[in-house]
Formats: structure tokens, sequence, C-alpha cells
């Protein structure tokens, strides 16, 4: 928080500079690199008793540690970027890895006792409502159940985004076919002159009539469109994604869902499905 940023009880860098050269380069601003590249402060760094102070926020990003500093318990706080994000209820699967400043994990690993694979992605960390999930399925067939992980980027009014990494038993990566693209191929929308609008997905065509839609025409921006909302999930064994579809900026008329099936050693999308909200019928 920006009150924290400021405190003046930041982070010391003590440095070993004689009390004639302090004097002499005091006015001069001080530059703060980091592996030769120059990183901007929030506040100036400046000099008090011979030793340099920097910002709380910056010296978090400089030495890959989070920093933070509570004024009513006058407590500095520093914890480890990396580690634990999220573990499976069994206890038997767990995800780690390193925080980023904006709050967002990456560099994720997946991890069964001495076992573990790299696991592609970002996802919002363990103090979030969306840490890691973890799913238990026969998706490919074999003799033993595959695993799911979900991994969420982003949630809010409107908005969700997430992405699924299937591993076999083994821990070996299953090829999945990417759902936004997948849905793309099929999906197809249109105004009609009577300002109603037309779906096609997966060659089935709805029309929702002008009267049941919530946006003036002047602010839908053209035809209906696959946006800021696409949940990857397990459903009664299965994969599907569902995506939101959106008329203007802010109006849902239906799910545009798919079901994914492994074939030829990839979990392959299957028919792309439209299905209109009650209110839309």
């Amino acid at each position: 928080m920006k009150k924290t940023r400021r405190l003046a009880v930041s982070v010391l860098v003590c440095l070993s500079i004689a009390a004639a050269a302090l004097t002499a380069s005091a006015a001069a601003p001080i530059k703060v690199y980091r592996d030769g590249t120059e990183v901007v402060t929030e506040a100036a760094p400046h000099f008090v008793e011979g030793q340099v102070m920097i910002p709380l926020s910056l010296a978090g990003e400089l030495f890959d540690h989070k920093i933070s500093y509570d004024d009513k318990t006058r407590v500095l706080n520093v914890n480890a970027r990396s580690g634990l994000i999220a573990k499976s209820e069994d206890g038997k699967f767990s995800v780690t890895g390193t925080e980023d400043p904006g709050g967002m994990w990456d560099d994720l690993h997946l991890n069964s006792g001495e076992n573990g694979a790299y696991l592609p992605g970002r996802t919002l960390g363990p103090d979030s409502n969306y840490p890691p999930e973890f799913a238990s399925a026969n998706l490919t067939g074999g003799s033993e159940p595959d695993l799911v992980v979900l991994l969420t980027q982003g949630y809010g009014t409107g908005v969700y985004i997430n992405e699924a990494v299937v591993y076999d038993a083994d821990l070996r990566q299953v090829p999945l076919e990417e759902a936004r693209v997948a849905m793309l191929k099929q999906f197809r929308s249109s105004v009609l002159p009577d300002g109603s609008v037309k779906v096609e997905a997966g060659g089935t065509e709805t029309v929702i009539a002008e009267e049941r839609l919530l946006t003036e025409k002047k602010n839908r921006d053209g035809a209906p469109g696959i946006w800021n909302v696409l949940r990857y999930e397990m459903e009664g064994g299965r994969l599907t994604a569902t995506a939101g579809v959106q008329l203007g900026t802010s109006e849902f008329i239906g799910d545009l869902k798919i079901e994914y099936t492994y074939k030829n050693g990839v979990l392959q999308a299957g028919t792309a499905v439209f299905a209109p909200y009650d209110e839309y019928r």
C-alpha cells in the first residue's frame, strides 16, 4: 500500500563512503541499478547518517522479497516471494512458485512427493479467492486417473480468466487444445435488419429478439463476441471450457461451451454449444 512504501524506516543499504565524499555528493541524485539496469524509484533514495535509504517496495523488488510495514503494530515483515501456493485436499499434490511485484505467481512447479513437473502458466496466489485448484479424473483412458490443475489469472464483475493444465499419472503433461481458438473457429454472430442478433455455434443458429436486449443500439458496438470470461471446469468427470458471449461492454446474453475428448494423444475440443440465458430465450 502507498503508506507503507513511503515510510522513512524503509530499508537501509549500508555503504562505506568517506564523510568528505558524502558531503560533496549529497546534492547529486542517487541512482539505483540492478544487474546493470537502472531502476526507477517511487521516492528518491537519500543519505541518512552515512547510509542510503530506499523505499520498501523497491527493496522488495531488488531482493526478491515481499516487504511491508504495519504502522499500528510497528512490525516490518520480510517474506520470500517463493514458496507454496496451493495444496490438494488429499495432500498428494502441491503447487509452488515465485510471486512477482504485481502479485501474480509464475515459475510454477507441480510437486508430488519426490516427483515434480514444470507447470506452465501464471496464477493468483494463496491469499486470493482463486488459488490453483486440483481435480482428478480419467480423461485419457489410462488405468489411473489424470490430474487437472486449474490456474486463475483474473476475476471480477464480468471478468474471469483461467486455464487448465493436464497431467497423466506419471506427471507427463497432456496436450490440450486451446479453448478460445477452438471456440472462435465455430462461432459466428451478426445483427439482423430488425435489430435482433444471431449467434451461430457448432452449426446451430440462435436468434435473440431485439426487445430482449438491454443494451441500447448505439452502445452495442456491433455483434456479440467472446470477451473477458473464459472458465475451464471439471463437470461430471469431463473437462469443459465456457466463455461468456457479450454484447456491448457489459451485457452477457449466454454461454458458449465446449467439452474435451482425448484423441490421438491430445485433449481435443468438441462441438461448441451456445446456450442463451433464460431471459433471452
